[in-house]
């Protein structure tokens, strides 16, 4: 049986410049020029007798019919893909990027990775520590450690933990006072909560049964990361997850005002563009993250 196929280069590079909807970006994933990846454009809307992009100046977007085309020559790629892994027979090797949030980067995932290396001699991760929404398609990244609730459309979210929230101040918050505080105790603290999520200590008083009225002194910071240093800093108490703070606490420069934790339904989730084929190599990750992340 004889195919009939377009010149598969010419696929290949619309593929990609309908991902990136770039031919600039198309070029740079690709390791040819501009004016090549214009010429397999060129050649392939010749051949389809139709045109894929609208032009506006240099900017490029393919048309409905032609993103369509794109997923289907995404999922076929993903075959091939899958099927030239097996064929060579080690797909445990190779350069695994994953995007992480600086400050979830540095205090869970870098001190422990020379144990993943340990296992997967032939792996190298290689954390790109950024903003995790990222839209997969213009990057070479491989996954991201996300937080959230794991509802992402497009992509597939696999949890690694859920957050375990404790309210934790810096040993001066607490001096001369008997640990662990009361509910009632902690409400008369300056509250620091991250903006969008005030109702997270609504959540841990109810759970505690404390029915009178919190702290006024509440401050709203735009990260996880600002809340904890409003913590380190003596002038207030974080809702924080235990997991985040734990080498902290062990090491004296915080200390958890009560043991009793909340759970929000937020999380800590592996995701990857929703495919068939998943890469081993990140599922490997995955399973291994989520055993270290529970021995904490």
């Amino acid at each position: 049986m004889t195919r009939r196929l377009p010149p598969l280069t010419a696929l290949r590079t619309f593929e990609a410049a309908a991902r990136h909807e770039s031919f600039k970006r198309a070029a740079e994933e690709l390791h040819v020029t501009n004016a090549a990846v214009s010429h397999q454009i060129k050649t392939l809307e010749d051949k389809l007798g139709l045109s894929l992009f609208r032009r506006r100046g240099r900017a490029v977007q393919p048309t409905d019919a032609a993103k369509r085309f794109a997923g289907r020559l995404a999922q076929a790629f993903d075959t091939i893909e899958a099927a030239t892994m097996e064929l060579q027979g080690n797909p445990m090797s190779g350069t695994l990027r994953i995007a992480v949030t600086p400050f979830y980067g540095n205090r869970i995932v870098l001190p422990r990775l020379s144990r993943f290396h340990a296992l997967y001699p032939e792996i190298r991760v290689e954390p790109e520590m950024s903003e995790t929404r990222i839209n997969f398609a213009k990057t070479d990244l491989d996954g991201a450690l996300r937080y959230g609730t794991g509802n992402w459309p497009g992509l597939t979210a696999i949890a690694m933990h859920e957050d375990q929230l404790l309210p934790v101040a810096a040993p001066t918050v607490v001096s001369r006072r008997d640990l662990p505080l009361s509910a009632a105790e902690i409400a008369q603290l300056t509250l620091g909560y991250i903006d969008g999520q005030e109702d997270d200590w609504s959540a841990w008083f109810e759970m505690m049964g404390y029915e009178g009225v919190a702290s006024t002194q509440m401050i709203g910071y735009g990260s996880r990361a600002r809340v904890v240093d409003l913590a380190f800093s003596g002038h207030g108490v974080a809702l924080a997850d235990r997991r985040l703070t734990a080498a902290d606490v062990t090491a004296g420069h915080l200390v958890r005002l009560n043991d009793t934790p909340v759970s929000t339904g937020r999380g800590i989730w592996l995701v990857y563009p929703d495919t068939e084929f998943p890469d081993p190599r990140l599922m490997a990750f995955g399973d291994w993250f989520r055993t270290e992340i529970g021995q904490i």
